[in-house]
């Protein structure tokens, strides 16, 4: 749709990734005016290089219940679009050892108290669903049936079509280089040589959202962090069928999903690739990123998928993948204002959760722009809550901080859930 009079809109979403233009989307839904920009492509950051799980079993009951919610919220998209990106396979969590057989069941025990569907399941029953799994030295299995897989850029596409069919504009390779600022309030953006002038502006630029903020002044502790997968071209003996469970082995480190007819697996070693955002070229794309194969991770990756599938070779023929992540120090989102500058929000730091989340959170995003609600517990999302940190202001503890939590996402036991 053409752009607004005198470049003015009720709101401007920089960045769009899934969380960007969801949130583009339900405010449009309720009648604003939008203009989504972005340095490069449409959605063609992290969101692009996304591997694509949709998983709701978490460690508290708060983000297990925003995670169902997203699911709904995105089955309800495809069936007003009459489109469909999400295939529900269900998904398989196994355990290995005592200690994560404990917290396997207290990750169910959670699950059951939020209301998700899911049940512990023989090795008979996993090798059925996973033929291709190695199953003897499992000691607990759970089964998601609600849980499946998508692939990013169609999501990213659905939410695009919602966005051209209501008042969004679009406008990609336009880099915001000044936030304005008068009055303490948010006035609009300079990008690509222009001004757009609105009273709501939304950082949603994923790895690159804390030098957005800082061209406000403002202290936004994410940090990009390396994230590596590959996707094996189908193994004929092997076969692994487009309705397969998704997998998620928190021991080895690994999580898998069927994809183009083969296996995608990914890992979230214990010492991941760093990047300072602002030491890369102006004109860098996500998609130039090209992993080597003797790079670490990837050799970590390929010896801990064999464990678990037994059929894996590091001579197989495959497409390695990596991206960069936006991460907190805590793990969670960073959602909200900061006190002193009305009508910038920031809508960053998912953490490789980014994908199954953004349906929630452009709605919460929506409600709080709009309303000042909070659709779920801002405690574990307001954007403010580290200000109060000085160190969470130094890049080096924070760089440290987020490469500890992708580290700690698979790689430490979970504490036992806390008794309600």
């Amino acid at each position: 749709m053409p752009a607004a009079a005198n470049n003015a809109y009720d709101a401007i979403i920089i960045g769009t990734g899934v969380a960007g233009l969801s949130t583009a989307m339900q405010l449009a839904a309720r009648g604003k005016r939008v203009l989504a920009l972005d340095r490069r492509g449409i959605s063609s950051g992290a969101t692009r290089q996304a591997s694509g799980l949709l998983g709701q079993m978490r460690s508290t009951v708060a983000s297990t219940r925003l995670l169902m919610d997203s699911i709904r919220t995105l089955q309800e998209i495809e069936r007003l679009l009459g489109q469909q990106v999400y295939r529900q396979t269900g998904s398989i969590r196994v355990a290995q050892t005592p200690e994560r057989a404990t917290e396997l069941r207290g990750h169910v025990e959670v699950a059951r108290a939020a209301g998700l569907k899911v049940e512990f399941i023989d090795r008979d029953r996993a090798t059925q669903l996973m033929p291709y799994l190695r199953t003897d030295d499992l000691l607990e299995i759970a089964w998601c049936p609600e849980d499946g897989y998508l692939n990013p850029p169609e999501l990213a596409e659905l939410y695009h079509e919602a966005c051209k069919a209501t008042a969004v504009h679009l406008r990609d390779f336009c880099p915001v280089t000044e936030i304005v600022v008068s009055g303490g309030s948010v006035q609009g953006v300079v990008a690509g040589g222009e001004t757009f002038r609105a009273p709501v502006v939304v950082n949603a630029s994923g790895a690159w959202s804390y030098l957005v903020a800082e061209q406000a002044k403002q202290p936004l502790p994410t940090a990009g962090i390396g994230h590596y997968y590959y996707t094996l071209a189908p193994v004929a003996e092997h076969p692994v069928d487009a309705n397969s469970p998704t997998l998620r082995d928190r021991e080895n480190l690994i999580y898998s999903r069927p994809a183009a007819g083969g296996l995608r697996v990914g890992i979230y070693e214990l010492e991941p690739d760093q990047y300072d955002m602002e030491s890369l070229p102006t004109d860098f794309e996500m998609s130039s990123l090209v992993p080597k194969a003797d790079h670490p991770s990837v050799v970590e990756l390929i010896e801990k998928s064999a464990v678990r599938f037994p059929f894996v070779r590091p001579d197989l023929p495959m497409t390695l993948h990596t991206g960069i992540m936006s991460f907190t120090p805590d793990g969670d989102p960073l959602l909200g204002e900061f006190a002193g500058i009305g009508g910038l929000y920031h809508c960053a730091g998912f953490g490789g959760h980014g994908v199954v989340q953004s349906p929630a959170i452009g709605l919460a995003m929506a409600e709080l722009i709009l309303d000042g609600t909070w659709r779920y517990n801002p405690d574990e999302l307001e954007a403010d809550r580290f200000f109060d940190m000085p160190q969470m202001r130094d890049r080096a503890t924070v760089k440290a901080r987020c490469a500890q939590v992708y580290a700690d996402y698979y790689g430490k036991l979970s504490p036992p859930p806390a008794k309600r």
